[in-house]
């Protein structure tokens, strides 16, 4: 039984086409996974004072493909304003600064390995 090129190249093609999907799908798992898991991260360490900052933090889909996911973490208005203020502390109107709370850079490093850290399990387990 003889096979020739164009049967080779057929059933290549489809089998790397079912991997790189499973990939894909697995690799927008960790992204979702990622991004609920530095929301929660971010929420805990955010300075308390009423709540309302911390209950305005959401994660949205900016981009959702076949092989791609793009998740956006924000503060929904008008608590943004006070991101970077708490993050690095400001001027005071009397003199003197505020007191900075960081809870999103240290966050945000931490989702960075460990999505890095997911996708790599990924790639090497195949997909599983």
């Amino acid at each position: 039984m003889a096979i020739n090129a164009d049967q080779i190249a057929a059933e290549l093609a489809k089998t790397l086409g079912a991997y790189t999907t499973e990939i894909a799908e697995e690799v927008k798992k960790a992204a979702d996974e990622t991004a609920a898991q530095l929301l929660s991260d971010i929420r805990s360490a955010a300075p308390k004072r009423k709540g309302k900052y911390r209950r305005a933090m959401a994660v949205k889909t900016t981009r959702d493909g076949p092989y791609e996911r793009k998740k956006l973490w924000y503060v929904k208005a008008p608590y943004y304003r006070l991101q970077h203020l708490l993050e690095r502390g400001h001027a005071l109107r009397n003199g003197g600064r505020s007191k900075a709370y960081p809870h999103i850079e240290k966050n945000e490093a931490k989702a960075k390995k460990a999505f890095t850290e997911r996708v790599e399990r990924i790639i090497k387990n195949g997909g599983k």
